[in-house]
């Protein structure tokens, strides 16, 4: 009985933003758990130097081609890639760039389009799109990039959202750049700290009191979705920051410890999320539930932590899919 050919598979890691060093974390998973009978990957490295990976027959450097995701091989062949594995988290993997240059390619991709990936990078353009489909959301205010505030506006916003509250760079990811402001002399050097970060526009947004918890989505192995375990998070830092979530300033507790009828909110909160985003492949939702109110969102991640402690593994874990099943899944659903 003949076995099938592998499928090539570039898994494409690192990127432009403060993320690269998870991203590559999250390749290394990956790799580790790929099963090299369905699939033959390379690493394709995404940085400032460029794009380029180690050739397999010989372990060569050589550079990636932009548009085809290709390479030449050591006797002149080319490598192309019949399926991508995007795990860049940010730019260009998290805002729709890399998926555009796929999508132009034909190549088959683990996350969703270019149009959906670039409107859920944004953070006041998601907040917005999941207030119109009347998904709860935190009160917010946006500052466009070349705006200032004045110090009758800031009073004016601050009166509106109450204090604190949290100052976001609309297009960044793992909590880079975001402050949580209690006093208004702090709010407009936010951002600016805020701006920073991304150069673009910034979101003043509400403070929600409460418990918070994450819940991922993932393809369920056919045409249908499977919605996993919920996840408490718990920090002692101000919020969910980049250290709580990368370098061990949290807790997370799963599956979280609530009753059945508030673990199934979350649940159906967040696969509501993911279809009216129309996501695809992994996703994570990440809510609030303040008591006495129904969940709010407060951020939606396209291309989730994906390393050995990250959150989505950590969950399908405990829903019984070990990570070499979640990767071959991701991967299947990809030409579905």
């Amino acid at each position: 009985m003949e076995h099938p050919t592998p499928r090539r598979v570039a898994v494409l890691a690192g990127g432009h933003s403060g993320e690269a060093e998870v991203s590559r974390k999250s390749a290394a998973m990956v790799l580790a758990h790929m099963d090299r009978a369905l699939f033959a990957p390379v690493l394709v490295h995404i940085d400032m130097d460029g794009w380029w990976c180690e050739r397999p027959s010989d372990g060569q450097r050589v550079a990636v081609e932009q548009h085809t995701f290709s390479f030449a091989m050591a006797n002149g062949d080319t490598w192309s890639p019949e399926l991508a594995f995007v795990i860049v988290h940010g730019t260009p993997g998290e805002d729709g760039i890399l998926q555009r240059s796929l999508e132009s390619a034909g190549i088959p991709h683990t996350t969703a389009s270019s149009a959906v990936m670039a409107l859920t990078f944004h953070k006041g353009q998601t907040t917005r799109a999941l207030r119109e489909a009347e998904i709860h959301v935190a009160a917010s205010a946006e500052v466009a990039p070349s705006e200032t505030w004045d110090a009758a506006r800031q009073h004016e916003v601050l009166a509106e959202l109450g204090l604190p509250v949290f100052v976001k760079p609309n297009e960044a990811g793992s909590s880079l750049g975001i402050s949580k402001v209690s006093d208004v002399t702090a709010l407009w050097p936010a951002v600016e700290a805020a701006r920073a970060e991304d150069g673009g526009s910034v979101l003043v947004e509400a403070n929600l009191s409460g418990r918070e918890f994450t819940c991922g989505v993932i393809p369920d192995g056919s045409a249908g979705l499977q919605v996993l375990p919920v996840t408490e998070i718990v920090t002692e830092n101000e919020f969910f920051d980049y250290a709580a979530k990368y370098e061990g300033q949290s807790h997370e507790i799963t599956p979280a410890p609530l009753d059945e009828r508030d673990t199934a909110h979350l649940q159906s909160t967040a696969l509501r999320v993911y279809e009216t985003l129309r996501l695809r492949g992994m996703a994570r939702v990440d809510m609030m539930m303040v008591p006495g109110q129904p969940a709010h969102v407060i951020e939606i991640n396209g291309v989730p932590g994906f390393s050995e402690a990250s959150i989505v593994p950590q969950q399908a874990a405990a829903a019984g899919l070990d990570k070499r099943a979640l990767v071959t899944r991701l991967l299947q659903a990809a030409t579905l």
